[in-house]
């Protein structure tokens, strides 16, 4: 990198707008707002220990923000030692080592502070990137992908409503809305299940429960929340499925799904695929078009909800890691 035209300094509030600009051309269309990326950074750093450092580039001639990285430890699979990073420069300033020098710089970060293993994951088929994930020690352990659905053209045909057998069983559906998103049962009901059905989720590394502050912040509390659009199952006041749709500013023709999960003891009786249903339901009957997920490869179960409804897949990641051995000791 020629440091006499590019400078390197601390990332600050300010350059989430230039960040969220800067992803998009990376992911047009799919990026997160300025707003969203600030509200899911604070809430990353509820967690106690939690460690992030972010770096940004200017270009000296003309003060535009082209490149910025991050290390950072994450939330649902947290280990003192482990650690996702990295680094984003704008496709016009690609190719005159400012990825390097940022990633340099940060893995130098991560081993000075007892890093054993580094996460990142690159857009399977853009080549520069693979080449630097690949020149930089990475090997795939997995793909995750991101499909849509065109709401008007969703099979339901493939999941009849079961509501009133699931009844004499005393199993209810609801909403949040319907429950109460500010009643602090409800919450404390809610984290629970989350907890219990996020366990044995697939991802790298081991699961690491966040705390009740985190949850509240990320599922309840972010700029995209839509409680009528927030599906449960209950059972006595026991919560025992949930899947969640919420707003994304970027697409406003269309609505995430997020966490989708069953409690274990409820798991084997199309809990899932009812709470499916009933969110494509929604999207329909609002004049949603589009419905967007993200799956891990691994997660076959949902995947083929997911298939059985007519997703389709867009976009696929592949998900790396590198080894940096023992920490180091002083």
């Amino acid at each position: 990198m020629d440091t006499t035209r590019y400078s390197i300094r601390p990332f600050v509030r300010a350059d989430f707008v230039a960040q969220a600009r800067l992803d998009d051309l990376h992911d047009p269309g799919f990026a997160p707002s300025a707003e969203e990326h600030e509200h899911w950074e604070a809430a990353e750093a509820v967690r106690p220990g939690h460690f992030k450092k972010k770096f940004a580039v200017d270009d000296r001639r003309s003060g535009a923000f082209v490149a910025y990285a991050e290390l950072t430890h994450t939330s649902f699979n947290y280990h003192p030692h482990k650690y996702w990073i990295g680094a984003y420069v704008d496709p016009t300033f690609q190719g005159q080592g400012i990825g390097t020098e940022l990633y340099t710089l940060l893995e130098r970060e991560a081993v000075d502070r007892g890093a054993i293993v580094l996460w990142t994951d690159v857009r399977e088929g853009d080549a520069p990137a693979e080449r630097f994930y690949a020149r930089h020690g990475f090997a795939t352990l997995r793909r995750t992908w991101r499909s849509r659905l065109d709401v008007a053209r969703a099979n339901l045909s493939a999941f009849p409503d079961r509501s009133a057998e699931w009844a004499k069983q005393g199993i209810r559906l609801t909403t949040l809305a319907a429950e109460g998103i500010e009643r602090p049962e409800v919450r404390h009901r809610l984290y629970r299940l989350s907890d219990a059905a996020s366990a044995d989720v697939p991802r790298v590394g081991e699961y690491s429960p966040i705390s009740f502050e985190q949850f509240v912040q990320i599922d309840l509390e972010a700029p995209g929340v839509v409680p009528e659009a927030y599906f449960l199952a209950a059972h006595g006041e026991q919560y025992v499925g949930m899947t969640i749709l919420s707003r994304e500013q970027p697409r406003p023709d269309s609505l995430h799904v997020g966490f989708t999960g069953t409690h274990p003891d409820f798991r084997g009786r199309g809990i899932a695929s009812e709470l499916k249903r009933r969110a494509v339901e929604y999207a329909r009957d609002h004049g949603v078009r589009y419905l967007v997920t993200n799956n891990d490869s691994l997660n076959r179960p949902i995947w083929a909800i997911n298939q059985k409804l007519g997703f389709q897949p867009m976009v696929t990641w592949l998900l790396g890691e590198k080894s940096l051995g023992a920490p180091r000791t002083p």
